[in-house]
């Protein structure tokens, strides 16, 4: 009986594998391609109501709120688009108009339902296109981290950051040129005990930093080297180091720890180098020269996304590689504002969603590297 049992099992399984073949399971199969209306074109408006995302948002009301009205400052003192976006539809003008229409259903709207009735009815959506046309966007998180530093050198805090030299100009030096040859002597700003840390403060682009005194010290972006970005979890991977699908921002320092000699090698093949200035406010700035807020406030390719633009966002569990796809965390949507932006984000196919100050903040910033879409508002 046990044996007949078996075969049974085995015989249905084949069954069942068969008909997931013939039928062309919907999880393999692709997604439509988005069709932009004119060439060069990065959104394309989604027109079909059945398309449309649910306008679910996961956070806060109030930061929805700060934010926009971060955006609205920016767009009442910048008239046009100076980063080379000019999609039709998207001046200035629309765009803050849009925003105060929106803010005014938002706190209107009693209910999620009666949130998701008003877009529909009243914003045209545009959906990015993604990788391929196929409207897949990669969602990455970073942060402001906290370190000890000191202002000047000691034997614990060694490792400085710098401002912009007098002679600066880019391109400038490639980092392995000024590390080797000691170009920056005299511009530092402020010194940190590991060098890991200080090059993690040149990927998210700001950092407080504690002095021994207790005073904070907070630091910005003001520049960078004028060269490519090179990631050094992506180097890990491609050689081997790290599994893609465990690639965080925890297990890249985990990694070094346990292999500090490998450090120096790793941050020289990055040629770009930032220049940061000591800044006033302990938010840090977005690339618009407005106050960043956490889980409203993305990083995007300003010359495919329009600046301080509202938008949607659909992220999804990462999945882990195998036979099923094993996904890792939950979906996640909530409107944000286009308000920053960064080295390594390029293309319709890349955002960077802002996490927030402090160690928990770059842990959960540090965990997010999968693949969702991306929708942008305009009144109708």
């Amino acid at each position: 009986m046990k044996v007949r049992s078996n075969v049974h099992t085995i015989l249905m399984m084949a069954v069942l594998f068969m008909a997931i073949l013939q039928s062309g399971c919907a999880m393999f199969k692709k997604r439509p391609l988005l069709v932009p209306r004119e060439s060069g074109d990065t959104l394309v408006e989604i027109t079909d109501p059945k398309l449309l995302p649910n306008f679910r948002d996961d956070y806060s009301r109030d930061t929805l709120l700060r934010s926009i009205d971060n955006s609205l400052d920016y767009l009442k003192k910048v008239k046009s688009n100076p980063y080379g976006f000019n999609m039709a539809g998207f001046s200035h003008q629309n765009l803050e108009g849009t925003l105060k229409f929106f803010r005014e259903g938002f706190l209107n709207c009693r209910s999620a339902d009666e949130l998701n009735k008003y877009i529909i009815q009243n914003f045209r959506v545009f959906q990015a296109i993604g990788r391929e046309y196929e409207g897949q966007v990669h969602f990455t998180g970073y942060g402001t981290p906290i370190y000890d530093g000191s202002l000047t050198p000691t034997g614990q805090f060694r490792y400085p950051l710098y401002k912009k030299p007098a002679d600066f100009k880019k391109p400038y030096n490639t980092r392995r040129e000024i590390e080797e040859r000691g170009l920056l002597k005299g511009n530092e700003i402020v010194y940190l005990k590991s060098k890991l840390d200080a090059y993690l403060i040149h990927v998210q682009g700001s950092g407080q930093i504690n002095l021994p005194s207790g005073e904070r010290v907070y630091v910005g972006y003001d520049a960078d080297s004028g060269h490519k970005y090179a990631s050094i979890g992506r180097m890990l991977v491609m050689d081997g180091k790290i599994e893609e699908d465990d690639l965080t921002l925890s297990t890249l320092i985990s990694y070094f720890d346990q292999h500090p000699n490998e450090l120096d090698s790793y941050l020289k093949r990055n040629d770009r180098f930032i220049f940061f200035k000591r800044v006033t406010h302990a938010v840090p700035y977005g690339s618009i020269n407005v106050p960043v807020t956490a889980m409203r406030s993305i990083a995007t390719d300003k010359k495919v996304f329009p600046a301080g633009g509202l938008a949607f966002a659909v992220v999804e569990p990462r999945k882990k590689k195998g036979w099923f796809n094993k996904k890792v965390g939950e979906k996640k949507s909530f409107f944000v504002l286009d308000q920053d932006t960064g080295s390594a984000i390029l293309t319709p196919a890349r955002a960077d969603v802002y996490f927030g100050i402090g160690d928990q903040a770059m842990l959960e910033a540090g965990n997010l590297n999968t693949h969702g879409q991306l929708y942008y508002l305009l009144k109708r």
